[in-house]
């Protein structure tokens, strides 16, 4: 008899000396690069193994959902897969642009945008001023301080371009919502995922409010995480 896919999964992971990965999210066996990544964004629920890394324990709190989908999307290769129902996560993965590292996956009517506006409120606790210019001058700051390029304010003081390789340069534009809430939209033609992770990851550093992602001209969009 032909074995399941979860049998020969559960094969794989005893010739190769892992640990079994029960539940909705695994590492593909014989897929993994070793790129550390997974550990780096989510340690407690990813490990390495001696030649691979493994779900050490399936995530339960929204964070830990929220960055193992990060780590899905930020690894070298699809090798982190989800083989669960739960329609909300099939459709954060479909909207994400993963649906294929589901198991079952859910496919939409309509192709989805990624999120690249995001707007937030200042919190008393925040260090942000309320100001366009000001928090794009910590954010531009901030970027310089943690390695990235950036190019000069002369380009606009509420708007920042940011590289992190090869001065492929991405804009971030910040403005005033009013009613206290404010925005940054962003915008680049190679890796609009990776800078709104730049972004998403930095608001919150900043302890910033009521933070909600959209994508432009898709009003079902509507998140308060990225994905």
């Amino acid at each position: 008899m032909k074995a399941t896919r979860a049998v020969q999964v559960w094969r794989n992971r005893l010739q190769q000396n892992l640990p079994p990965s029960d539940g909705d999210f695994y590492v593909e066996p014989g897929c993994c690069l070793l790129c550390g990544v997974p550990e780096d964004i989510a340690p407690e629920i990813f490990e390495t193994g001696k030649n691979h890394c493994f779900v050490k324990r399936q995530p339960c709190l929204p964070d830990e959902i929220d960055r193992t989908l990060k780590a899905m999307w930020s690894s070298e290769v699809d090798c982190i897969r989800y083989r669960g129902h739960d329609a909300v996560l099939l459709e954060r993965l479909a909207r994400a642009g993963m649906a294929d590292q589901a198991d079952y996956p859910l496919r939409l009517d309509a192709p989805a945008g990624l999120r690249n506006r995001v707007s937030f409120g200042i919190s008393t606790e925040s260090s942000l001023s309320t100001s366009p210019a000001l928090i794009a001058s910590v954010f531009r700051a901030d970027m310089v301080a943690s390695g990235k390029t950036v190019l000069p304010a002369m380009f606009g003081r509420k708007t920042v371009w940011v590289s992190w390789f090869q001065n492929r340069f991405h804009l971030v534009r910040f403005t005033d919502e009013g009613a206290g809430r404010f925005a940054a939209r962003l915008r680049s033609s190679i890796a609009l995922q990776g800078l709104a992770w730049l972004v998403d990851d930095w608001l919150r550093t900043k302890n910033v409010e009521n933070i909600h992602w959209e994508a432009t001209g898709d009003p079902l969009s509507g998140s308060p995480t990225l994905m």
